[in-house]
């Protein structure tokens, strides 16, 4: 399911379990209330490098570079 960036940042900040795809194509998902966030990289759902706020301000700047890194 495509999710808007404000329905991911929604997500990431309730702590409840969501699957979805950013509007920049990467997959995200939680899979345990409060557990981590991962998203697909080479083949395999790895955790984020960061979580919470933090892992928000990151995809904000991911966004503004237009990176996907």
């Amino acid at each position: 399911m495509i999710m808007t960036n404000q329905q991911i940042r929604t997500a990431i900040r309730s702590g409840w379990p969501f699957f979805g795809v950013t509007s920049q194509g990467q997959v995200m998902a939680r899979y345990v209330p409060f557990g981590p966030v991962f998203r697909w990289k080479r083949n395999q759902m790895v955790p984020t490098p960061l979580q919470g706020e933090d892992l928000l301000w990151w995809m904000q700047a991911s966004d503004e570079e237009g990176s996907e890194e």
